[in-house]
């Protein structure tokens, strides 16, 4: 397994975050993000102190990902991987929780969401995902 096989596997199994997500936190192309997660493309070394500062990732978990290391090896993985996820939940918290608090219409939006089971919640949010995207493209942003 490559860097990038592995930061997939950190991603999906310990961080549960999308590609696109951890694309944004490092300000990198969602397609480029594939890339190196399908190891199309090296991952640069330059963006391993981000990804480490920001998802937390604990020095032995990064260097096993870096010496090419099966993550499932290290035990107990599972609560320092909690950590850093709990970590980057609480970031997130930080930078957003003032943005639900004054909008009125996202608070109802996120009722609205929860009200709904999970295939019906999943369909909305991916269709206003789509939406958001189409804006996005016609805007020109």
């Amino acid at each position: 397994m490559s860097f990038g096989t592995q930061l997939k596997e950190y991603r999906d199994e310990y961080l549960h975050i999308s590609q696109k997500q951890m694309a944004e936190d490092l300000g990198v192309d969602g397609a480029t993000m594939s890339r190196y997660e399908s190891d199309i493309r090296g991952f640069p070394i330059y963006l391993i102190p981000r990804i480490k500062e920001t998802y937390n990732i604990p020095d032995d978990v990064l260097l096993a990902m870096i010496m090419d290391k099966p993550l499932k090896s290290l035990r107990p993985l599972s609560n320092r991987t909690l950590d850093s996820t709990a970590t980057y939940e609480k970031g997130f918290i930080a930078q957003y929780g003032s943005l639900i608090e004054n909008e009125p219409l996202l608070k109802e939006f996120i009722l609205q969401v929860d009200s709904l089971d999970h295939e019906n919640r999943q369909l909305l949010l991916s269709g206003m995902l789509n939406l958001m995207q189409l804006i996005h493209n016609q805007s020109g942003k």
